[in-house]
């Protein structure tokens, strides 16, 4: 990946894209948002003492400024995180409501081609929609058919070597593996996914999501109580999804899962995306909505971390590192003003 090439990992996105488009989208919201008792302390404070922002007017955000700055610096070199921050002219539970409902697909700037959720018991229907017949997918069909010559496709050697058991079906091969992926991580956690095999070594969820928790003592702190009620400390309670998305020309495929919590008069949301073929090994982007009133009306302040593990990442000089970061920053802000214009500012 070349400095500012944002999309070897992916366009970023909204946790929102997590579209729920059923009437009993509100059911489970109720049953996804767990309540931890406690109120939160004042947003400006919260802000001042977890974020890189520091102290922070919420009035100045209300025209839709959006701020976004690079996280603290990671030790490991295929880590990387951008934090964001911008005002929601919403209550804290509307507010939460307004990202899960968004929809990013109407914005084909985002190469998002394929969205499906499905239910925490899976089957292999869930995994076999037809995919669309564009390059991308076309250069993902082709790569596919090398295997067990993974080339840049991620995933492990076992996996690798069931393509030959496939018969040669490219969706066939793919419905499988997401179907076992998704499987293993609804029954077993992050502990039970298979590795990333590559000429580089073993990759592990599970170790990529320590490492970057770890790299980050305030980020972990703040966001404590979605990471106990999600899988990412061990809890449950999520809305899992699949999609195929753009990696520099090429589809890629992902799982994900959201979770929700409110603590007192705020709320979390985590995304977790803990499998990608391609772009990244895992990506987080944990949300604190944190209730403020601008202009006498009850709004949310909404603090975005974005926080991810990429083998493309590693290989970058420092100068190609901090274009890297411009760009996800970039992508960061435009991703957010697609949700304001869409959702009314």
């Amino acid at each position: 990946m070349g400095a500012g090439e944002l999309t070897t990992w992916r366009p970023l996105r909204s946790v929102a894209a997590m579209l729920i488009r059923v009437p009993a989208f509100l059911s489970c919201v109720l049953v996804a948002l767990l309540c931890v008792p406690g109120a939160r302390g004042d947003a400006g404070a919260d802000l001042a003492k977890d974020s890189v922002f520091g102290q922070v007017d919420p009035a100045s955000l209300a025209g839709g400024k959006i701020l976004t700055m690079r996280g603290p610096a990671l030790n490991f070199p295929r880590d990387l995180t951008v934090e964001a921050l911008y005002l929601v002219h919403a209550p804290v539970a509307r507010s939460v409501v307004m990202h899960r409902m968004w929809d990013p697909g109407r914005h084909s700037e985002l190469k998002v081609y394929v969205h499906h959720d499905f239910s925490t018991h899976p089957t292999l229907a869930d995994f076999s929609q037809p995919l669309p017949g564009n390059s991308a997918v076309r250069r993902l069909s082709d790569a596919t058919s090398g295997l067990p010559n993974m080339g840049d496709l991620q995933m492990s050697k076992g996996e690798a070597d069931d393509f030959k058991k496939s018969g040669g079906s490219v969706q066939g091969f793919w419905s499988q593996l997401l179907l076992h992926r998704a499987t293993a991580f609804l029954q077993q956690g992050l502990s039970g996914l298979p590795p990333y095999d590559s000429s580089d070594g073993s990759a592990r969820v599970s170790d990529e999501i320590s490492r970057l928790l770890g790299e980050q003592p305030r980020v972990r702190d703040a966001f404590a109580p979605i990471i106990a009620h999600s899988p990412l400390g061990g809890g449950g309670g999520v809305l899992p999804y699949w999609e195929l998305f753009d990696v520099e020309g090429e589809g890629a495929f992902s799982l994900g899962a959201t979770s929700s919590v409110q603590t007192g008069d705020s709320a979390q949301m985590v995304d977790l995306q803990y499998y990608a073929s391609g772009g990244y090994y895992v990506f987080l982007t944990f949300y604190d909505f944190l209730p403020v009133t601008v202009n006498g009306k009850a709004s949310t302040l909404v603090w975005r971390v974005d926080t991810i593990s990429s083998l493309s990442l590693s290989d970058l000089s420092p100068f190609e590192r901090m274009g890297s970061g411009a760009a996800m920053m970039k992508d960061i802000q435009r991703i957010i003003n697609f949700f304001q214009k869409d959702t009314g500012r």
